[in-house]
């Protein structure tokens, strides 16, 4: 079994933990209350902007063209696809980055920004690699699932479900895909469980921000 089947079947369980969420659930049948996504939508404007900030790191270390061309690919995903439906939402809310700015992320979110930050400052590029991934892949599992199902179309998040559910994001997947097998595959034994366990703890934070919504108080 190749390594990144390995971590694959390491994590699909907790990704499908992660599609059963109400959170997740909801935005499939339409029935999410449009201030959960809206808490939802301002904390991702919070983690994406530190999210980019560890491909800048990824891209720093990064040893081969080939490399830097597979992290701007990632990001550029981050920076232009993802961030018109998620700005647009923003606009709908009467916000914009800016305002975001000024907003501090919530305990789950934290949790997951300082892990990336964490690793992105103290480990190689291997390691950031696997701290990154769990949220490309997790998210075009789950919605890849999601928008196959005939509901999902009368959602009114279809613009976000099926923005994670294209033929280019299916690539960018592969093309990741191959690239961790190709560039962790041949690592010892114990540095590939190292990686596994990282990939693996990101998984489990994917988790955490789904549940963060309705894992609170009105106070909180």
């Amino acid at each position: 079994m190749s390594f990144m089947k390995e971590v694959h079947k390491s994590s699909k369980g907790i990704w499908d933990d992660c599609m059963a969420t109400p959170f997740v659930q909801e935005i499939k049948n339409g029935t999410l209350p449009m201030e959960k996504f809206k808490e939802y939508m301002i904390q991702d404007s919070i983690y994406l902007k530190h999210y980019a900030r560890i491909f800048g790191k990824a891209i720093y270390c990064a040893a081969t063209l080939k490399e830097i061309q597979l992290y701007y690919s990632a990001l550029a995903f981050v920076t232009d696809t993802e961030a018109a439906v998620r700005l647009n939402y923003l606009k709908k809310f009467d916000m914009t980055d800016d305002d975001i700015e000024l907003i501090a992320p919530y305990k789950e979110n934290q949790n997951y920004i300082d892990f990336m930050v964490e690793i992105a400052e103290g480990s190689n590029s291997c390691e950031i690699l696997m701290a990154i991934l769990p949220c490309l892949m997790s998210y075009c599992y789950i919605f890849r699932i999601i928008a196959a199902e005939p509901i999902a179309r009368d959602s009114p998040y279809w613009d976000f479900i099926s923005d994670y559910a294209t033929d280019d994001i299916d690539e960018l997947y592969s093309q990741w895909y191959a690239y961790a097998d190709e560039k962790c595959g041949e690592l010892s034994t114990s540095e590939k469980q190292k990686l596994k366990d990282i990939f693996l703890k990101g998984s489990l934070l994917e988790l955490d921000f789904w549940k963060m919504a309705y894992g609170r108080t009105a106070h909180e």
